[in-house]
């Protein structure tokens, strides 16, 4: 299992400590919204792809407001080293059953960029094109993989889930319209279950496995490092650290004199 929230990882913690008590495999990453072009889900590999994928974030939220966060595609080529991509395909085709021109010249793109790191996303919208969908990204010459895109862990939370977009929109039930979406099978399926709504494309099912196996990172592998320090004089860290702290208390005491006298 995977946790993708956009353009954040503020999630993985607490997800992470769930999965480990559940005993699910749990895999950190974030789904990256760009400005200049399609989304795309990044998988760290390990513990360094997982600093460039913080340092990516980073770089976005300091060119903006907060809690927004910026991000083009040439910030995700240079962070690009050990995550595995998938791009996601827009929801529908248009009018001659074609993806547009210009998701294929991302695609492109994202294919010269991340080479075998790169998949094509394949997910069940049950808005009546799904077969038409999913044989035209067989077509596009990047492999495809089952993406679940879940918002809820069960069909019975969709009400829950319609509340919070919502309260996101600042509208109600009544008038949120297409903002909701149409049907509540964004939930976690068993196997079985996607076996039969993939039986034409298994290989796609098979990826998500080998995905899994290429992500060996997990937020356990994070642990403090302390800097290296050399002492210039031979005395130890905590010496240092008390001579500092005495001048700062006897700063601090005649400032304090100052004010009162």
């Amino acid at each position: 299992m995977a946790i993708t929230d956009r353009n954040s990882v503020a999630g993985v913690v607490r997800a992470h400590q769930e999965a480990k008590i559940k005993g699910v495999g749990f895999i950190p990453a974030c789904r990256l919204d760009l400005m200049d072009g399609h989304s795309l889900l990044a998988y760290p590999t390990n513990i360094t792809a997982w600093g460039r994928l913080c340092a990516l974030l980073s770089k976005g939220n300091l060119r903006t407001e907060k809690g927004k966060c910026e991000l083009y595609k040439q910030d995700v080529f240079e962070h690009k080293t050990d995550i595995i991509f998938i791009a996601i395909p827009p929801p529908t085709l248009n009018k001659q059953f074609e993806f547009d021109v210009a998701f294929k010249q991302d695609l492109n793109g994202y294919k010269l960029e991340f080479g075998k790191k790169l998949y094509l996303a394949a997910s069940r919208s049950y808005n009546g094109d799904d077969r038409k969908r999913f044989y035209r990204l067989s077509q596009l010459d990047v492999p495809m993989v089952v993406t679940n895109d879940v918002y809820y862990h069960v069909a019975a939370r969709r009400e829950l889930q319609d509340i919070q977009t919502c309260v996101r929109e600042k509208c109600t039930i009544s008038n949120a319209g297409y903002r909701l979406h149409a049907n509540a099978e964004r939930y976690f399926k068993p196997v079985e279950e996607l076996e039969r709504l993939f039986s034409q494309y298994p290989e796609a099912l098979a990826r998500t496995q080998e995905i899994a196996d290429a992500c060996q990172f997990t937020l356990d592998d994070l642990k403090y490092l302390e800097p290296e320090w050399k002492s210039p004089d031979g005395r130890t860290a905590d010496e240092h650290l008390r001579e500092h702290t005495l001048k700062g208390r006897i700063k601090y005491l005649k400032t304090m004199c100052r004010h009162l006298y």
